[in-house]
């Protein structure tokens, strides 16, 4: 309990941060961190978060809401081979995640934000 809390107050300084920068909170707060923060998983807000916690972060979340769509939308009703639907799943939550993770390293650069262990 005191480490949910003491997270929420490093995540609550983190946002004002970002706040104070001019950021957006859909960049600060993207779908997939606010979805792991209300599972109870205690992630960075992008901008501050490591390359790779970013990169599994975004890559598993959005891979798998990615392929669900995909699978339920298209390949599905086209009889998609499950292999070639899950190899594409895979290479495109790759390239998405290396992408992300790549950009929120450069948008933490870019604004001048403290390392997530000094807040």
């Amino acid at each position: 309990m005191k480490e949910n809390l003491a997270f929420e107050r490093k995540k609550n300084r983190a946002i004002a941060i970002m706040n104070k920068k001019g950021m957006w909170p859909s960049l600060y707060a993207p779908p997939c961190h606010v979805f792991l923060w209300k599972m109870g998983f205690h992630v960075a807000p992008p901008p501050f978060a490591p390359f790779w916690t970013n990169f599994l972060c975004m890559t598993s979340v959005n891979t798998t809401f990615w392929g669900i769509v995909m699978w339920i939308v298209f390949w599905k009703g086209e009889r998609e081979h499950l292999f070639s639907a899950t190899a594409t799943i895979v290479i495109v939550g790759i390239i998405a995640g290396l992408m992300a993770s790549a950009l929120e390293a450069w948008r933490g650069k870019a604004n001048h934000l403290p390392k997530w262990e000094e807040i």
